[in-house]
């Protein structure tokens, strides 16, 4: 057992100690974050793919792009379709007696067989979160019919950041499912909810304008049919009716969606 963020005296932080946190928090594959041309590449030729500013995150591992970046793919075949890969290149030094352990990231081009269909090239087995020393994650593709360079294709997905997830979760309707044991006065109607007994239960007073309650017959020993949930604004109930009158206790099944 070791501690990382904490003082230990001696540096003994990692690269590999951020990979795992970082692969932790947002996923151990690669991703384009929402920074700079968000990593967009295009046709600058048809030999030349240029990879936009950015940053990605490949297995843990924070690479940017701080400035656009040509990357060289050859030529295509008449009569033939090609698919390449253009990847990101990680090596550690792991040479020798002596080992640096300095790691390094540079494009690298996978090239794809030319044939009658664009099939994609095999990727080399690899993990940096595994430790391995020489691993090539594919980040874009690019596909050749005949001479034709068609246009460059991200192939990580763009990471949606925690403010933005934050929001959606904030404007996302609340859903309460439960159930209410309620009395009936021989009538077929009696309060669910008072305005009081809502807020106690749900946090917030109804909104007509945007909330709803579905609701059904919880008892199935009873001949009745929940009719529906009324709403009154002049003092803020919330009223259950049934297909008939009743006198006595009944259960409610309800779902109350806040919006």
């Amino acid at each position: 057992m070791e501690i990382v963020t904490g003082k230990a005296g001696v540096p003994h932080v990692s690269s590999a100690d951020d990979g795992r946190r970082i692969a932790g928090e947002v996923g151990t594959g690669s991703y384009v974050l929402q920074t700079g041309g968000k990593l967009a590449p295009s046709l600058v030729d048809a030999n030349t793919v240029r990879i936009a500013t950015g940053d990605m995150i490949v297995q843990g591992r924070h690479i940017g792009v701080t400035a656009p970046e040509d990357v060289k793919v050859a030529s295509g075949s008449q009569g033939k379709k090609r698919m390449d890969y253009i990847c990101v290149h990680y090596t550690r030094d792991v040479s020798g007696s002596s080992p640096t352990l300095v790691e390094t990231v540079e494009w690298k081009v996978l090239q794809g067989t030319p044939g009658s269909s664009a099939t994609a090239p095999s990727v080399p087995k690899g993990s940096i979160l595994d430790g391995d020393a020489d691993v090539t994650v594919p980040i874009c593709s690019v596909t050749f019919d005949g001479l034709t360079t068609g246009q460059p294709k991200l192939l990580i997905p763009e990471l949606t950041p925690l403010a933005d997830l934050g929001d959606s979760v904030s404007r996302a309707p609340r859903v309460f499912v439960g159930n209410k044991i309620v009395g009936f006065n021989n009538a077929n109607y009696t309060t669910l909810w008072d305005k009081a007994g809502f807020e106690r239960e749900f946090g917030r007073s109804f909104d007509n304008s945007r909330d709803s309650v579905y609701a059904m017959n919880g008892d199935a020993s009873y001949d009745f049919m929940v009719s529906g949930v009324n709403f009154y604004p002049r003092d803020e109930r919330l009223v259950v009716a049934i297909s008939g009158a009743h006198t006595g206790p009944f259960r409610v099944n309800f779902i109350v969606v806040l919006g």
